[in-house]
This record gives C-alpha cells, structure tokens and sequence, in this order.
C-alpha cells in the first residue's frame, strides 16, 4: 500500500488505534501511550484497547504548532541573511 492510499484510508475513519496514530502523526507509539496516560492526548480506553478520534488529534497537534517571531524571521534570499546565519553557527548559534 502506498503512502498517499494509507492517507487516503486515514481519513476516512474516524477512529484509530495508536499504531495508525503513530504512523499519521510520525509518533512514536511509546510516546502516544505516555501522552494518553497523562491525559495529555484525548482516548477511548474499551479493555485493553486504545481508540483515538482523528479530528482530536488534528486539534491537538494544531495547539501544539510554534508561532513565528517575526522579529527573528529572516529573509533567506538574501546573501547578507545567508552570511547572518552562516556566522551564528561557530558561536554556539545565532541566539547565543
């Protein structure tokens, strides 16, 4: 199956289990049964099993998405942003 079909697939459940979540989120299963433990990702536990509702996990991972300084945005086509970044590296990086 490819990958595109599996995505496909994907989202026309509603309804997972966490090795489908692993593979929609790119993580580890480990990871996702620690998070569901702590309440920290949203579950369905029916005995043993472990269900996950897709459209939760879409708005968890969106709450979890990092905002843009755009103080710190750099414009990459220039070359003097290029050399700004080049230079920050044997520093400890361009922050440090």
């Amino acid at each position: 199956m490819s990958a595109e079909s599996k995505g496909k697939n994907m989202t026309s459940k509603r309804y997972t289990n966490i090795k489908e979540v692993s593979e929609y989120t790119s993580l580890p299963v480990k990871s996702l049964y620690e998070l569901a433990g702590l309440g920290k990702i949203p579950s369905i536990k029916i005995g043993r099993r472990v269900l996950f509702d897709l459209q939760d996990i879409d708005k968890m991972m969106e709450s979890m998405k990092r905002t843009c300084n755009k103080e710190e945005v750099i414009d990459y086509n220039t070359a003097d942003s290029v050399m700004q970044i080049l230079s920050g590296f044997g520093k400890g990086g361009i922050n440090a």
